[in-house]
């Protein structure tokens, strides 16, 4: 049974991932989300039979899909990592449960299942492991989060070298500011932390040119001119002015004093 894995599925670049994967000729998606009511939506929009797992990947859901995968053992021909969160404050506003939920999440969850899945994988097969622009710099009053992405960028580039041998691609896929849902758990209620976007994006532009991309067989994907420019640039700006101007950008020099 040919099948695509697309974690974060019940939003955003996630959801439009699934939406292209029903182009694809696949037996089945497994679309793995927290909202149920909308991965059943999207079960009845998709021609391709969804399996719905509406689980918390950091408590159980990521076993369960292992334990699936092990006694089903289908052919996995796209492993789409797309769940992840982000959090904006400063360190001693954000539980410390929260800030090692995110690393799970953003980083063990993303390792174990691609490496749970890798067996079910032959020649031709495909992962996208969602990076982020924020994997280019360090991230002040979103330092783990950036930290986070920045593994997610180096693992992901890393192991699409290892794998090459077997005919397996992995690309890094790096949004900039996009338009999902992503703030409303990025964001404390009723306060809006982010002061400026140089640009916003469409879940579905993000997601079409990383899907093109990975047909052309490469290894990393980005969308968007400003955003290009803005990952060069930093390569040749000091960190700490990348960082003095990211925390003006954004005001929390006036913030936090």
């Amino acid at each position: 049974m040919k099948i695509a894995i697309v974690t974060g599925a019940s939003n955003g670049m996630g959801r439009e991932f699934a939406r292209i994967l029903d182009t694809q000729g696949l037996e089945e998606i497994w679309a793995v989300g927290l909202e149920e009511e909308n991965l059943k939506q999207l079960q009845a929009e998709l021609k391709t039979p969804v399996r719905i797992f509406a689980v918390d990947l950091t408590n159980g859901g990521l076993e369960e899909i292992v334990e699936t995968l092990q006694t089903e053992k289908p052919n996995v021909r796209w492993l789409v990592n797309a769940a992840g969160f982000g959090k904006f404050g400063r360190y001693d506003e954000i539980p410390v449960s929260e800030s090692t939920n995110m690393v799970r999440l953003n980083c063990e969850c993303l390792v174990s299942l691609t490496e749970h899945a890798l067996p079910f994988m032959v020649e031709g097969a495909k992962i996208a492991q969602f990076s982020s622009v924020a994997a280019f710099q360090p991230t002040p009053y979103q330092n783990v989060y950036a930290a986070t992405k920045a593994f997610v960028h180096s693992y992901a580039r890393a192991l699409n070298v290892e794998l090459k041998p077997h005919k397996i691609l992995v690309t890094a896929v790096c949004p900039f500011w996009t338009n999902s849902a992503f703030f409303d758990r990025a964001e404390r209620k009723g306060e809006k932390v982010v002061q400026k976007m140089i640009a916003l994006y469409e879940p579905k532009d993000v997601v079409r040119k990383a899907f093109n991309d990975m047909q052309k067989g490469k290894d990393f994907s980005m969308y968007g001119f400003k955003a290009r420019s803005q990952t060069r640039l930093v390569k040749f700006v000091p960190v700490k002015f990348v960082m003095k101007t990211w925390v003006k950008q954004q005001k929390f020099d006036k913030r936090y004093k």
